[in-house]
Order: structure tokens, then sequence, then C-alpha cells
């Protein structure tokens, strides 16, 4: 099942030498642990890029996108497991 979500959220990363490790999410007034980031690709907003990433939390993939102009993370979407 896949939730619409559409809201702001906190993102703990670590990055380095041209990568970048998501930690863990702070959404609900919940933080929620990363295990990895599955899957990443760029959209354009006008001439700009957004970048997104689809993230494994336990059994469920969360789509998180970061707009680098105006500097904000939100959750897209989840997919839940089962």
């Amino acid at each position: 099942m896949i939730t619409e979500v559409n809201e702001y959220i906190k993102v703990k990363l670590i990055m380095g030498k041209g990568t970048v490790k998501i930690v863990s999410l702070f959404w609900n007034n919940r933080i929620i642990p990363v295990e990895s980031i599955t899957y990443r690709w760029i959209t354009k907003e006008g001439v700009y890029p957004v970048f997104h990433f689809a993230v494994s939390c336990g059994p469920n993939i969360m789509e998180i996108h970061f707009n680098p102009v105006k500097l904000q993370w939100k959750l897209d979407r989840i997919h839940l497991d089962g």
C-alpha cells in the first residue's frame, strides 16, 4: 500500500567524498532510522535540480526529496509492507 504524505521533515545525514548517507528522518515527532538508500534520482524544478531518494526504514520504503534552492526536505510517500 502506498500512502501519500507530502510533509516537511528533518534529515540527519553524513556527506563526504561525493557521497551521501542518510542516517535518520525526523517526522511526526519520531526519529526513524534509515537502513539504506535503495534508489536515487534527480528531477528539475525549473532549471534547478531536486534530489530524490527512496530509503528503507524497516519493512517500509519512504520516498523523500531535497530542494537545494529552498534548503528543504520533504517526505513524499511511504510504501507500506503488507
